[in-house]
């Protein structure tokens, strides 16, 4: 279906050769406990977690304890990084300074994304289980979210195929799919969003695109999949 591979090519080895050794001086002048804290493996049934607000409206989240509060809108910076918290215990997620509400407990292991509405800040998150399909590091991985409430959602490449064929409300759907240069478009029956540019993706990378607006003007915004590093405590 995806044409046209484009590849991104190897880091310059001397420049890797040069962050190596700095990486190594630093480790060597920070003290042992520092060391392991840095490189420690987050416990078993961690589970990720990432908070995506599908509104214009900007709002400040907070993702679990200490965390620091992240302003998120859907025309600026739509989905935070995930996080590592605790597997299988209530999510604690505040939206400008207050509690909010999230139906369920997390699961024990795995990827979550918690959609919140910043133009109805205190109404309760929806939870996303991102279920992905078996890795290949040849390939990326894709995924669509569909945020349009009423909106049977078909994603595909501008003037082109159909990658996403029928997303409903509230589902994500997910792929692999060969490196490539595309534009997609997001379409609610008849209504279709601007074309969205994917940035050049290579093998093992990840990266997400949500739909929000409304089914007349439907919006498609793009992020790629971070994680923040896991430090312990």
């Amino acid at each position: 279906m995806f044409g046209f591979l484009k590849r991104v090519p190897c880091a310059n080895r001397a420049l890797a050769a040069t962050a190596l050794a700095t990486v190594g001086l630093l480790a060597h002048a920070a003290p042992a406990d520092d060391i392991a804290k840095l490189y420690a493996l987050p416990p078993e049934g961690s589970v990720y977690v990432r908070v995506l607000n599908a509104s214009n409206v900007a709002v400040n989240v907070q993702l679990g304890a200490g965390a620091k509060a992240e302003s998120l809108a859907a025309d600026h910076k739509i989905v935070s990084d995930y996080r590592v918290l605790p597997g299988a215990q209530a999510y604690t997620l505040k939206v400008n300074g207050r509690a909010v509400e999230v139906a369920g407990k997390s699961p024990k292991g795995g990827f979550v994304t918690l959609v919140i509405d910043g133009s109805h800040a205190s109404a309760p998150a929806r939870a996303i289980v991102d279920e992905s399909p078996a890795a290949d590091g040849l390939k990326a991985e894709l995924a669509a979210y569909n945020l349009v409430p009423g909106c049977l959602a078909k994603i595909g490449v501008a003037n082109g195929p159909t990658v996403f064929p029928g997303v409903a409300d509230g589902a994500r759907n997910a792929r692999a799919i060969n490196p490539v240069s595309a534009s997609l478009v997001g379409s609610c029956a008849d209504h279709a969003s601007a074309p969205l540019a994917l940035p050049a993706l290579k093998g093992g990378d990840r990266y997400s695109v949500f739909l929000v607006g409304t089914t007349q003007a439907p919006v498609l915004v793009g992020a790629t999949n971070r994680t923040q590093p896991y430090r312990a405590n």
